[in-house]
């Protein structure tokens, strides 16, 4: 896949002459299959003919400013192979428009700009020529500085399907017809379940996959003031969790980390991370939550006689709707503080859950959970053993099940978890399968009594 930079025969006032950038792929599954794709675009970047070193490919040190540059070009080039390779890893097809889509969000999106879109408030305006992917770079940029990088980042999954599905899409493709429906967006859904592969590799996904696709695609085409209020989601569905208990939390804490090989150096690591989840586990923040927590939330409130620490932090999942929680702290869960002097060890979210469930499998956390979930009108049940199911998310769902479990009522836990509607608290407390039975069994028991 060569990547190559040349000087342009344009010359500027001052002699200087701009970099561009020529990139070319195919005959492969990046490109249609039948010709060589190739992006020829500007850099940015320029220097004076006699400073350009033709063979390196890269600006003389006799150029002012010449490393900053070529630290731009070296960027450019990585990020150009990297956006080729995944599309050809992924045998999905890329065109220059979506590569220079990727390269220049700002500069495609200041271009889209001046265009005229079509909306609902601009009948008769001549129908823009964005790309979905185009689009998604253009809010990208728009919300650069409000958004965390997750956050950003999180409608890239389902670019990157439409372009499996059918490269090129615009937003007025997902237009409804006049019954309300958009063939587009069923044909995608189906797709979605039947061909789309996830992030493991199996074919078909997940409903509460395709419905989150369906939330982001709303939120793209509101952005960019198309119709977006048609689109229902009909796939969302609760997920029955199953939470450790009480003494499985008391048997993870207590369990002694050993290194995975003969002469590691992970030790510390995987005792942070083991320490982290029972500490979520015993107050209940999100993960992202906790990553903002400094060694400041602790203070200290005069309760039933007694001075108790109290975890104050704040709540959100977006930065304009976020609550005050306060968490009185469990004799464990203050130790845990103390012990890290409140600078808890919270390492990226994808590492914290490959590890602690490498950690629940050692301290015996084996026994065998329900997990069903759907695809489709499929719904798909396996038994799998509970260190297998285990997340940083089951730690908050784990905290809000056993206060339900230990009498708190579900206006204090909800209080106590930032949650903004009373009926998401509600779905964290169902009881759980054992007791759902043995309370069955009990009331027929019951009634049988009764006869007798």
């Amino acid at each position: 896949m060569p990547v190559r930079f040349y000087l342009h025969t344009k010359t500027y006032s001052d002699g200087r002459r701009p970099i561009y950038l020529d990139a070319r792929w195919g005959r492969g599954a990046a490109s249609d299959g039948k010709a060589e794709a190739r992006l020829r675009t500007s850099t940015g970047q320029s220097c004076q003919p006699a400073n350009w070193n033709s063979d390196k490919e890269r600006i003389k040190s006799a150029e002012p400013g010449y490393a900053k540059a070529n630290n731009e070009l070296a960027k450019l080039e990585a990020a150009a192979g990297n956006h080729i390779e995944r599309a050809e890893l992924d045998a999905a097809a890329l065109t220059p428009e979506q590569l220079t889509a990727l390269l220049k969000p700002a500069a495609v999106a200041r271009k889209a700009a001046a265009l005229p879109t079509q909306g609902p408030s601009t009948a008769g305006a001549v129908p823009s020529p964005v790309t979905m992917a185009s689009l998604y770079a253009q809010w990208q940029h728009a919300y650069r500085g409000r958004r965390a990088a997750k956050t950003l980042s999180g409608p890239q999954g389902l670019i990157d399907q439409l372009e499996r599905f059918r490269p090129g899409l615009t937003p007025l493709d997902f237009k409804p017809d006049a019954s309300g429906r958009c063939e587009v967006l069923q044909d995608f859904c189906v797709y979605c379940m039947e061909q789309a592969k996830g992030r493991t590799g199996d074919v078909g996904l997940f409903n509460n996959t395709i419905s989150s696709y369906l939330k982001r695609l709303r939120k793209l085409l509101k952005f960019g003031r198309y119709d977006y209020e048609w689109i229902e989601d009909e796939y969302s569905e609760d997920v029955d969790r199953e939470p450790l208990t009480f003494s499985e939390v008391l048997q993870l804490a207590q369990h002694e980390v050993v290194e995975w090989r003969e002469g590691g150096n992970k030790h510390s690591l995987r005792a942070g991370i083991r320490d982290v989840f029972v500490f979520i586990c015993l107050t209940g923040p999100r993960y992202g939550s906790l990553l903002e927590v400094g060694p400041d939330a602790v203070v200290f409130d005069h309760l039933a006689g007694a001075e108790v620490p109290v975890l104050e932090y704040y709540t959100y999942k977006n930065r304009r709707n976020k609550e005050k929680v306060r968490v009185p702290l469990d004799e464990l869960a203050y130790a845990i503080w103390q012990r890290y002097d409140g600078k808890l060890p919270v390492p990226s979210l994808g590492k914290f859950n490959e590890a602690i469930k490498q950690l629940c499998r050692e301290a015996g956390l084996t026994r065998t959970v329900k997990v069903l979930r759907g695809s489709g009108a499929k719904r798909l049940e396996e038994r799998q053993p509970l260190w297998q199911t285990v997340s940083a998310h089951i730690g908050r769902y784990t905290f809000i099940t056993t206060q339900h479990e230990g009498g708190a009522d579900i206006v204090s836990i909800q209080d106590t978890v930032g949650h903004a509607d009373i009926n998401t608290t509600r779905k964290y407390t169902k009881s759980r399968e054992k007791d759902r039975l043995t309370t069955t069994r009990g009331a027929f028991t019951t009634l049988r009594n009764r006869q007798s």
